[in-house]
């Protein structure tokens, strides 16, 4: 029960990116114009980038393709998630970076909320996982 939770955890990660600076607005059109700005800005971040998950037993480096394919390398983590390599997809809705493994979670859509300070990026999924990582150029 426990590698599973930690599993689920240090999966949602796969979806990390750096979210751009919200200023503050009001009224239904700039919220619209500024989920588009913030999106683009998720995209971006992520687009041919690696991001490496930190998890108590090391980096869990994922590429992600500007054609929204993403490659994962579990290395020490194999034990937790099943096998050392998956590939899936993602894509960026409002202000979440979404994924979907082939195996690891099930093959299911995750989605997780970003946050930048400095060069780490702080992830929360909507179901209570939470956790850091980092973003390097693609590997």
């Amino acid at each position: 029960m426990r590698s599973r939770v930690l599993l689920a955890g240090v999966l949602k990660l796969a979806a990390i990116g750096a979210a751009t600076a919200e200023a503050p607005m009001s009224g239904a059109a700039t919220t619209t114009s500024a989920t588009a700005v913030i999106a683009t800005g998720l995209q971006d971040a992520v687009s041919n980038k690696t991001v490496v998950l930190h998890t108590p037993a090391g980096g869990l480096p994922i590429s992600y393709s500007e054609n929204g394919t993403m490659i994962g390398r579990a290395r020490n983590l194999e034990f937790y998630t099943g096998s050392a390599f998956d590939r899936g997809t993602w894509w960026v809705v409002a202000n979440q970076i979404c994924h979907r493994w082939r195996s690891w979670l099930g093959g299911k859509d995750h989605c997780v909320t970003v946050k930048m300070d400095g060069d780490k990026v702080h992830w929360k999924s909507s179901d209570g996982y939470s956790g850091t990582a980092t973003i390097s150029a693609k590997k």
